[in-house]
């Protein structure tokens, strides 16, 4: 969050005053800046190797040695622009994925069947 929107943000309530140092989704225009702000900063990935989603991003390869040098440059950049990347959401090496209600691998794309199930039933 920029330092002169911090105070913009800050609330009180009956036991302390606080003030949040990083942008949280809850205020209004948060998902969209954050989206327009990490597509600043992975424009020269996006479609090449990379998709983005608010913070899902996708880094896809041809090889196991071009993944690792593009998941290099991904996770580099990100780290300059003080991004932080929880380990723990993270799957790495994957030949098979979950996004954004479809299942991806190297030789197709399909609807995830989870996600449709209430409509089906």
């Amino acid at each position: 969050m920029h330092e002169d929107d911090i105070q913009i943000a800050a609330f009180c309530t009956r036991l302390a005053h606080y003030e949040s140092l990083e942008m949280t989704f809850d205020l209004t225009n948060a998902p969209a800046t954050f989206q327009c702000v990490i597509y600043r900063v992975l424009r020269p990935y996006l479609r090449r190797f990379v998709l983005v989603f608010f913070d899902d991003i996708l880094v896809y390869s041809e090889t196991w040695e071009e993944h690792l040098i593009q998941l290099k440059q991904v996770l580099t950049t990100l780290h300059q622009h003080q991004f932080n990347v929880n380990r723990k959401k993270c799957h790495f090496g994957r030949k098979e994925v979950h996004y954004l209600g479809h299942i991806i691998s190297k030789t197709r794309v399909q609807i995830d069947s989870r996600k449709i199930q209430a409509i089906t039933q």
